[in-house]
């Protein structure tokens, strides 16, 4: 297992994150994750996706929900990267996604929560000075919850050199839900 038995939080969700109990929970993928790009090799990968309750910061008056996801090499077990970051929505369903990884990204992402789906684009991002990849231009992340059991997540992006305009897609998980 890769992230601690910590017994998740269970406890009511305020109002502007209600709309986003379909995304809460242990998601997980053991291979069905694929990554997609014209300068690397198209790959398999496994990811496990925690969206839980955080701690409420009463100075701020906004309850986040924790986000971190895992992703792992399929055919050979090595870690590929970490994120971890915070998620909230308000009451008209605009959302917001906040992360840092361990690939010397951050970045945040705004966007819109409907019925079994959030979608978020970049509005900002951040990278450490000696990051050996492309920076990225822009990017578009989509949660889509298809039933009580399964969730898909698709990030498309742009970096300096693909494509010229739009999007093309980066990684495609399917998750089942984990009990």
């Amino acid at each position: 297992m890769l992230f601690s038995k910590k017994r998740m939080q269970t406890t009511e969700l305020k109002d502007y994150n209600r709309q986003l109990e379909w995304i809460v929970g242990k998601w997980r993928s053991e291979f069905s994750g694929k990554v997609f790009w014209p300068t690397v090799p198209t790959m398999t990968f496994g990811e496990e996706l925690i969206i839980q309750e955080a701690p409420m910061a009463k100075s701020a008056n906004v309850q986040f929900l924790n986000f971190s996801a895992r992703a792992w090499s399929h055919s050979t077990k090595d870690h590929f990267h970490d994120e971890w970051g915070f998620l909230t929505a308000d009451l008209t369903g605009n959302a917001t996604l906040i992360t840092a990884g361990n690939n010397g990204f951050t970045t945040y992402e705004v966007g819109r929560v409907s019925s079994n789906k959030l979608v978020l684009v970049l509005k900002d991002i951040g990278r450490i000075s000696f990051s050996r990849d492309l920076p990225v231009e822009d990017l578009r992340r989509t949660f889509i919850r298809h039933d009580d059991r399964y969730m898909e997540q698709i990030l498309e992006m742009r970096t300096a050199t693909h494509p010229k305009s739009g999007y093309l897609e980066h990684t495609r998980v399917a998750y089942t839900k984990m009990k």
